[in-house]
């Protein structure tokens, strides 16, 4: 099976590959003969502001930032996005328009087409397309400000300087935009460390937005706790064993189910629609004879928290041991699943190795981090030190701190500021 998987994963990426350049041929003859492109809804910019993210791969904070961005005043929202990075589940009703590229001369001429918008707003870790974007509407509008999105920042994985091949491609972008923008959006630490590795002083303004609660998805119903009817979750990236240890081993979670079974601990798992199949189908077959292992079909975003609710706690199990990924990143890293955990109502069980999410995690009483790995071969001391009903409210007090809609005022000053530059 895992041969198998390999090779599916390397003809998806072929297949893509093959798409992108066989379309490009013909989008880059219309590009220069100025032939704009078909089906985008009139927008007009003087009336709205028009907000464009644009990016590769779609992750689950862009259609979240947009909805509350929307909410805050008279914004219209429209996402590009390449077609293999489009995640349905990912996606809120709220964007205006969605258009989807298949190459960049097709973003060329989608940016062509569109009115000026208010702000430009590229979404990372990819860095190629947002650039692309950027050059192209400042070559049309020099007034429109170019905003760069991270979450992960390549250059903290392995350095600036690695023999991986597509990161070798991918990190010039990375670079250019960090240089290039007219304002960082950070949504953990990690842009901040990235910048230094990249030798940038003083770049663009910036912000930091750490990802925070969706006040839409709060979840209030609380769990009868039995401590012979245990239930962890995780919901988020998840890889098989054919997949490199040293890039990925912090999302192979087959010790994981080894430890909590032994315990006659339940744990489910829910995948990131981004999965492919590919990578996940050991761990269907693992569920069918493990009576403690759950595999679960992906959730839209908009219906995780209610689902992961059902459950006590919500897992982080990343730790160094597991992976050849840099101290830094583990150290600055973030991700949306805790606050979809706290959105749930359910205590965090994050690694102590990620250091600023434990430290999230301690600072806003959303849980308990884990020192290390083995502690989860016995992990009931530790998380019946307290009752389980206090552990809960203290995470429904927590995540009113940490709301988009507390927060979401701090990104339109943002962009405000940009304008008036």
């Amino acid at each position: 099976m895992a041969l198998s998987a390999s090779y599916r994963i390397l003809l998806n990426k072929i297949r893509w590959f093959a798409y992108e350049k066989l379309t490009s041929f013909s989008d880059a003859i219309l590009y220069f003969l100025n032939i704009p492109i078909t089906g985008a809804k009139v927008l007009n910019s003087e009336k709205d502001k028009i907000i464009v993210y644009v990016g590769e791969f779609l992750p689950p904070r862009i259609p979240r930032l947009a909805k509350w961005t929307k909410r805050s005043g008279n914004y219209k929202a429209v996402l590009l996005c390449h077609k293999r990075g489009f995640y349905e589940k990912f996606s809120t009703p709220e964007i205006d328009l969605i258009l989807l590229f298949r190459n960049p001369w097709h973003l060329k001429r989608i940016i062509r087409t569109l009115p000026a918008p208010y702000i430009l707003h590229g979404f990372a870790p990819k860095s190629k397309y947002p650039y692309i974007a950027s050059q192209e509407c400042k070559k049309r509008n020099p007034i429109v400000p170019f905003v760069i999105d991270y979450q992960d920042v390549f250059a903290i994985y392995y350095g600036t300087n690695t023999n991986i091949r597509w990161l070798k491609q991918e990190l010039p972008y990375e670079k250019l935009c960090f240089q290039k923008a007219d304002g960082v959006v950070a949504h953990s630490l990690e842009p901040r460390e990235g910048m230094k590795a990249w030798g940038i002083g003083k770049a663009g303004k910036r912000i930091f937005m750490p990802l925070y609660t969706d006040n839409d998805f709060f979840c209030n119903t609380q769990k009868k706790y039995d401590t012979k009817d245990i239930h962890f979750v995780y919901a988020g990236g998840v890889v098989g064993s054919h997949r490199d240890k040293k890039h990925y081993g912090a999302t192979q979670f087959h010790w994981l189910i080894d430890y909590l079974s032994e315990q006659k601990i339940h744990f489910h798992i829910y995948p990131s629609p981004s999965v492919q199949k590919a990578d996940y189908e050991e761990y269907v077959e693992i569920a069918k004879t493990n009576s403690f292992f759950h595999f679960h079909s992906a959730v839209a975003q908009s219906d995780l928290s209610k689902e992961l609710s059902k459950y006590h706690y919500g897992l982080m199990p990343f730790f160094t041991v597991n992976s050849s990924q840099s101290d830094l990143k583990h150290k600055y890293a973030t991700t949306l699943k805790l606050f979809n955990y706290a959105e749930a109502g359910i205590p965090i069980l994050p690694s102590a190795d990620v250091i600023y999410q434990s430290w999230l995690v301690k600072r806003y009483k959303l849980g308990i981090p884990i020192a290390k790995m083995e502690d989860f071969k016995n992990i009931r001391p530790i998380i019946e030190q307290r009752p389980y009903s206090e552990q809960v409210n203290d995470v429904l007090a927590g995540r009113d701190k940490l709301s988009l809609k507390q927060h979401i005022p701090r990104l339109i000053k943002f962009y405000e500021s940009l304008r008036k530059k």
